[in-house]
């Protein structure tokens, strides 16, 4: 036995009596609660971990016989890839999809059925292809170094031809049997990646550009002229099956729904999965959708030229566009100040039509603005309980005409009627996703669950007077900020609709009786020390 296995065997008798017995909910929480609390423990978790799938052999395919065996291979192959991407290995996790895939192949005549029942083989397939997308986010992102990003290696270009074989093989397989093939997001993803240049696997839904009229939103701001609607969807959950995974037809039919309603500004980024793909590009209204996407810097780099306009070619590439509506820069490490120059690169490059800061705070953007950058927006967190770009941000974006995007102001969908008289959910729990863990530890910091739960009734006496939602009153809200350009409201497209909601937010405002009652409650917050503990805007991710 080695030292590193030694020391990992080797744990207090009290602790391992706990280890043993806690239940495995139980176990999560713990778990969970102490990464949160000693976030410097983390490399060692993941490199535990990492040590331990490496360790674990999967059951071969040739153990599946049945479609139950199937479901169960997909289920449990799905979880381990989560866990290898989850620390890292995600070149390690190619073999395992391309395995599973091919163990999907005898029972492809099967896959037709409801998506979203989790017993069913549909499901599995749907989830599979949301881990796919993942995983080849993963590599994507894996290719980045400090000067810009480097090429596949041979080893690593032949993992995911073999993916896309097989992939393609399944697909085959499908439409011989006249099936649905469940795995197209993950088929697309995997081929764009590779072949960019010569993308065949249409899906078989891009339309002809429409001549028909979208529905005239009642409620638009202006970007240097561009009139968009103060609600942007928000696409992050594409970038993991967490969130839930749904069939490349029931997104795009879905995706759709949202511009012909009007709501035709996208929320996205270099890390959201596919959500920079060819669901804008296959579109019959792709003219009129406004893209907003990202460039996030999350690790030290070097900037050059050559460097920000490779980054400038994928959003492209992927985007299938031959320019970028707006391009929204995120900056991890404020004391390497060469963002400045990053950004002067960005604004140089013709294809960027408009150019954003995400998650900037006030210190920072200033900095910016005095460079002669010009920057139209900044996308940061905003809502009832989070109020801290009222404090500093909301004078420079009105003396610079700026519009804030923002996000959060559902806190992680907890600002709705089905929480009203009911418990605080376990900060650690099971069910709890990780936004609203993240929002959850937000409500305490402001003031806890009790003020939180007068706050909900509040908004809900007010949406009845209305007509509208309670969380159509907490979008109102920071719609009613004049530095407010629009609020993205995320949507987990193809699973939940949510379209009608978000467009009962525009074309009223609250009244002067409203806003005295929301005041009374958030003057007795502790809003203003959440700005002294969390620091401006984006303080909190740094």
């Amino acid at each position: 036995m080695t030292e590193t296995k030694l020391k990992t065997a080797h744990v207090n008798m009290m602790a391992d009596s706990l280890i043993a017995n806690l239940p495995l909910q139980g176990l999560r929480v713990v778990l969970r609660g102490m990464l949160a609390n000693r976030p410097d423990c983390t490399t060692t978790f993941e490199d535990q971990a990492r040590s331990y799938i490496r360790e674990v052999t999967l059951p071969s395919a040739n153990s599946v016989e049945t479609s139950k065996d199937a479901i169960e291979y997909i289920r449990n192959a799905r979880n381990h890839v989560c866990c290898m991407l989850g620390c890292g290995l995600c070149y390690e996790a190619l073999p395992v999809l391309q395995s599973t895939v091919e163990a999907i192949g005898p029972f492809v005549a099967l896959t037709e059925g409801d998506t979203t029942n989790e017993t069913s083989l549909s499901y599995q397939v749907t989830q599979l292809d949301g881990v796919i997308v993942q995983a080849v986010t993963a590599v994507q992102k894996s290719l980045v170094s400090s000067t810009g990003s480097r090429n596949l290696s041979e080893n690593e270009t032949q993992l995911l031809e073999g993916l896309l074989e097989t992939l393609t093989n399944c697909k085959v397989a499908s439409e011989k049997q006249s099936q649905l093939f469940l795995l197209h997001r993950g088929l697309e993803t995997v081929e764009d990646f590779l072949h960019p240049k010569t993308f065949v696997h249409s899906t078989g839904i891009i339309a002809p550009p429409s001549t028909k009229d979208l529905f005239k939103i009642s409620e638009t701001f202006s970007v240097n002229g561009v009139n968009l609607p103060r609600i942007f969807t928000g696409l992050w959950q594409l970038s993991s099956p967490a969130w839930g995974s749904a069939p490349q037809s029931k997104i795009m039919e879905q995706f759709s729904k949202y511009v012909e309603s009007g709501l035709t500004a996208f929320d996205m980024a270099d890390h959201y999965g596919d959500a920079e793909g060819r669901y804008r590009s296959s579109s019959a209204f792709s003219k009129s959708i406004f893209a907003a996407t990202k460039y996030c810097v999350f690790h030290p780099m070097t900037v050059s030229r050559e460097a920000v306009v490779a980054n400038i070619d994928e959003r492209c590439q992927r985007l299938k566009s031959d320019s970028i509506d707006l391009l929204q820069f995120h900056w991890q490490h404020y004391e390497d100040s060469s963002y400045i120059q990053a950004l002067k690169y960005i604004e140089e490059d013709t294809r960027v039509k408009h150019l954003g800061l995400c998650n900037f705070d006030t210190e920072h953007m200033h900095r910016v603005i005095e460079s002669g950058v010009k920057v139209y927006t900044n996308q940061v967190q905003f809502s009832l309980i989070d109020s801290r770009p009222t404090v500093r941000m909301a004078e420079l974006c009105e003396r610079h005409d700026i519009k804030l995007l923002t996000y959060g102001t559902l806190c992680g969908g907890l600002v709705a009627e089905k929480w009203i008289g009911k418990d605080a959910p376990d900060l650690y729990g099971e069910t709890v996703t990780p936004s609203q863990r993240k929002y959850l530890a937000m409500i305490n910091s402001w003031g806890g669950w009790g003020l939180f739960q007068e706050l909900l009734k509040t908004l809900h006496s007010i949406s009845q007077k209305h007509g509208v939602s309670l969380s159509n009153v907490a979008t109102r809200w920071v719609l009613d900020f004049p530095y407010v350009g629009a609020v993205i409201v995320g949507t987990r497209m193809g699973i939940s609709q949510q379209c009608d909601e978000s467009l009962a937010s525009l074309g009223w405002k609250l009244d002067a009786d409203d806003q005295r009652q929301i005041q009374e409650i958030l003057n007795r917050s502790r809003s203003t020390e959440m700005f002294e503990s969390l620091g401006d805007c984006g303080g909190e991710y740094r």
